[in-house]
């Protein structure tokens, strides 16, 4: 694997999961609860999604198998997807693909997997990306340095969502915004290299 694309692959995963998207959404989900619950719930959520992206990376290229897929495809419909959630990000809005406001007020005994880190983190853009990466870089060395952009993607997660409400208070709504515009305008990028990498492979361009 080259490096450059370790870097772009593990970028794309940190912009699409979006820690700070969940910042609120946590915050809205534990009212009443002690710091101390708070704290636990953003490290169980950042460990639930690197859970969730290694087992994408390990399954998601078999099972696309399975069902007869070709990887050309998925890239294309995936660099449609991401696009889509550049496009909620440019606007600072949350995308309906990550969750839908059934999801947002809904409050299971652990919300540190749902839905703060299925489907909010780990959407469909983060399965695209994971399952595209690992089909193109498929032996085990470079699956195991995906698997690990997965882990090191779920640490910052959980760093930042241990702290949400401090950050909220020091990025405000309007820093939070900006945060989220800049890296809607860098996954949008992002993804116009996988659409096109689909249709090249599929012999269209």
């Amino acid at each position: 694997m080259e490096v450059t694309y370790f870097i772009n692959y593990f970028v794309t995963m940190l912009v699409v999961c979006n820690p700070l998207i969940a910042i609120p959404v946590l915050l809205n989900l534990t009212q009443g609860r002690t710091k101390e619950q708070r704290h636990s719930i953003g490290i169980w959520s950042g460990i639930s999604l690197a859970v969730i992206l290694v087992l994408v990376t390990l399954i998601g290229g078999p099972i696309l198998d399975f069902l007869g897929v070709r990887i050309a495809a998925f890239q294309c419909a995936g660099g449609i997807i991401v696009f889509l959630i550049a496009l909620s990000m440019l606007n600072a809005e949350v995308s309906p693909m990550r969750q839908n406001l059934n999801e947002s007020h809904y409050k299971p005994p652990n919300i540190s997997v749902v839905p703060l880190a299925i489907p909010i983190m780990a959407g469909p853009g983060a399965f695209s990306a994971a399952i595209i990466a690992s089909r193109a870089y498929s032996s085990v060395f470079d699956l195991l340095i995906l698997s690990l952009c997965g882990l090191g993607v779920g640490v910052i997660a959980a760093i930042i969502l241990y702290f949400a409400a401090p950050i909220e208070t020091k990025l405000g709504s309007t820093g939070i915004n900006i945060v989220t515009r800049v890296g809607g305008l860098i996954l949008a990028s992002l993804s116009v290299e996988i659409f096109f990498r689909g249709l090249a492979s599929l012999g269209v361009l």
